[in-house]
């Protein structure tokens, strides 16, 4: 992969423009425009495997294109309908009608779209399509700030193509982003029906305000909320959050210590599978238990961050990979399907940098079971992945815009 910049004609700039350490940083993330690129054709027929992929147990799989919207960040299917809702950085839902191939815009929000920020992640209801309403990770500007907003829209029509659009938009809370990167932006539903929330540790390097490890701020942690108001509060708090009482602790969240948890999705069986984008050595997947602390910026997957931390007092993740393999992780889901049988079971992730993909076998107490098998990689950014109700997987390559069905490479 390459990346596109000017880098000192930058940092020039900012240290004229700015007189601290933080605006630095900041000036330096706003207007440092990071261009990815594959070094190939978009899309190779077939996968590569190298380095260690080339000694794996393999799994065969192709890539039916389905649509095409720009630079993606999440897709999400639906619930009884033939619709799929897909999110681009700039700001846009596209709504895709699986039955007859159209695809329109639903509706436009108005975001920051520096570094990281922008529309970047989308929950519907558990109740959807007879409760019409979905839920909004995204950045904006307010007062000169950066601000991820969780907002719930009400969506008229939820049934009809052509007539559906979005009536109203209430916000939950906002939360200052002090850089914009690191934004993070998954949300789902857990078999709870309760929210959860990623958010990220604010951004720069190595946690500069050490968000990860300060529970008495929303940044750097994984938040469990029902978003019906209660008391005067546009959401409630769950009665069993493992830190309702306890002082220090903001009672919003379920685990903390996390870097940038940019993708996670629960298992049929439960459990909470959040990959967590590294710094400079180690990706990690982790399963995400109430009350644990995953450790950043003490730790970067089963290893020291800082120099002689005691990383016994963290909660480890089941699977890391090093920087020779992949640079920036993405997470996907537990394989529930019935197209691709060898997939059973196994949790499919990928890498946004290296366009990789690869599937971790798990145990039936959903630990990691063995090497991770390796499905090759194609010249793709792989921003995202989706799941439909039938349990097959999408893939979303942030380069080209094109959505993917994965499906068997004999089909």
């Amino acid at each position: 992969m390459k990346q596109n910049f000017n880098f000192l004609s930058i940092l020039f700039f900012c240290l004229i423009a700015f007189s601290s350490c933080e605006n630095l940083g900041r000036g330096l993330l706003k207007t440092f425009k990071k261009t990815y690129e594959t070094n190939g054709p978009l899309l190779t027929t077939k996968p590569i495997y190298q380095g260690k992929d080339s000694e794996r147990q393999k799994i065969a799989i192709d890539f039916r294109e389905v649509t095409k919207v720009n630079s993606p960040t999440d897709i999400q299917f639906t619930p009884k309908l033939p619709f799929i809702f897909l999110l681009e950085k700039g700001g846009e839902i596209k709504v895709f009608d699986r039955s007859t191939g159209k695809i329109r815009t639903l509706h436009s929000f108005g975001v920051l779209t520096d570094s990281e920020e922008g529309l970047l992640g989308l929950a519907f209801s558990p109740r959807y399509p007879k409760e019409p309403k979905a839920y909004i990770n995204s950045v904006r500007s307010e007062k000169g700030k950066d601000l991820t907003f969780l907002t719930e829209i009400t969506i008229e029509s939820p049934e009809d193509y052509d007539k559906m659009k979005v009536k109203a938009e209430r916000i939950l809370f906002h939360v200052e982003q002090p850089y914009p990167n690191h934004n993070a932006g998954q949300l789902a539903f857990g078999p709870d029906n309760n929210l959860y929330i990623g958010l990220g540790d604010g951004g720069w390097r190595g946690d500069p305000k050490g968000h990860g490890q300060n529970p008495s701020t929303l940044l750097g942690s994984v938040l469990r909320i029902s978003p019906f108001p209660k008391e005067g509060m546009p959401y409630s708090i769950p009665n069993d959050n493992p830190f309702v009482s306890k002082p220090g602790f903001l009672p919003e969240i379920y685990a903390y210590g996390i870097r940038n948890p940019w993708k996670f999705s629960f298992s049929k069986d439960g459990y909470l599978y959040l990959a967590d984008v590294g710094q400079d050595e180690f990706e990690e997947i982790n399963k995400i238990e109430s009350g644990h602390n995953y450790g950043w910026n003490q730790t970067e997957g089963f290893h020291c961050y800082q120099k002689n931390c005691d990383s016994t007092q963290y909660a480890s993740p089941i699977h890391e990979y090093d920087h020779s393999e992949g640079q920036s992780i993405t997470g996907g889901f537990v394989y529930q399907g019935k197209s691709i049988p060898e997939l059973t079971g196994k949790y499919v992730y990928g890498d946004f940098i290296q366009g990789k993909i690869w599937a971790l076998p798990l145990d039936r107490n959903g630990n990691k079971s063995g090497e991770p098998y390796s499905l090759g990689k194609r010249n793709l950014l792989i921003s995202t992945f989706g799941e439909d109700e039938d349990g097959e997987l999408f893939v979303a390559d942030f380069q080209s815009g094109k959505i993917f069905k994965i499906v068997s490479s004999e089909k």
